[in-house]
This record gives C-alpha cells, structure tokens and sequence, in this order.
C-alpha cells in the first residue's frame, strides 16, 4: 500500500538503538523535512519527524496543517551505506552525529510521548542554564527536563543538545521535584 506523500507519519521504525547504525540529527535544505522523510522510507530508514499542528487563516478559508516542531532538522537511525543513500538525494545538508546515543534517544522518547499523551508542545529557546527538575507524577511522569516560570505558570523545557534547540510542556508545581546536580 503506497502512502500519500502529503500524509507524513511523524515515526518511521522505532525509537531505539540498533546494531550498526547511529541516530543523527539531519540538517535538510529549507522546507524539506517531510521530503527526507519521504526518502527514509523509500530506504527503509528509521526516522523521527517531531510534527506541530498549525492553522492559517485565508480570507473565508481555515487551513490546518502538520509543520516540522524542529525547522530543517529530522533525525534518522542509519548505517553508513544508508547516509550515502539520504546524500544523493540532494535534500539534506549535513548529518550531525549525536556524541551520546542514550541522550538523545531519551531526548527523542520525551518529545515523542508527550505528543502521545496529547501535550502542546510549543518551541522554546534552548536554555544552558537553570535547575533540572523531574516531574514526579501525571502524564509526564520521569521526565526530566529544566524548568520556567513565567505568568503565573510552570513550564518544563525538554531541550535537544544535539540541535541546541528546545520545547515546552505547562506542568503543576506540584508535580516537580528538583534534582540534586
């Protein structure tokens, strides 16, 4: 069953290590994420495309549509042979090695469940600094992340290292606990 090219599926494979291959972070050509996605399935390539609803307003027309949460960035768990494979299709510009696997895999798997669980993600600066808290019980529980606190409500940052960029989820302040540094 052939899949509509418009109609990009957010995970391909899953989020996991495999022998043999590595998770990146793939830098696309502007606007090209779901086209690399497109080709990591052609290939059969795990990927993750972290996806963001947003709605344009056009004269009497509402338009919804899916939009990449990371701009130009999509991460793909490939072997050597399947990078050369993403290169030649002329849509990307670098790969980024991740230095820790476990990091950014367990980077990935926070992203990915609060999507499941149906949290707004909304991007956010990458923040270096701040206190790493852990969210101790609700639906994100064990997530780890730091923590804001603006207008009267507490948001967790759940930052990508490997890209230095970030999103947050509005969380209780009861359900946070700081961790010891």
């Amino acid at each position: 069953m052939s899949q509509n090219k418009n109609e990009i599926s957010e995970l391909y494979g899953e989020l996991r290590l495999i022998e043999d291959s590595n998770w990146y972070a793939v830098y696309t050509k502007p606007r090209h994420e779901k086209k690399v996605a497109q080709s990591c399935i052609d290939y059969n390539i795990s990927y993750y495309l972290p996806l963001q609803e947003s709605v344009r307003y056009y004269h009497n027309r509402v338009i919804t549509f899916k939009k990449p949460l990371f701009s130009s960035y999509i991460f793909c768990n490939c072997s050597h042979d399947q990078k050369i494979q993403l290169y030649r299709t002329g849509l990307l510009c670098a790969f980024i090695e991740a230095p820790d696997q476990e990091q950014v895999l367990q980077e990935l798997k926070q992203i990915h469940e609060a999507q499941n669980e149906g949290a707004k993600l909304v991007p956010h600066k990458f923040l270096t600094r701040g206190r790493r808290v852990k969210i101790i019980r609700g639906p994100f529980k064990n997530y780890e992340g730091k923590i804001t606190y603006k207008k009267g409500s507490y948001k967790l940052i759940l930052n990508i290292d490997l890209i230095k960029q970030a999103v947050a989820i509005e969380v209780n302040a009861k359900d946070i606990a700081l961790i010891d540094e």
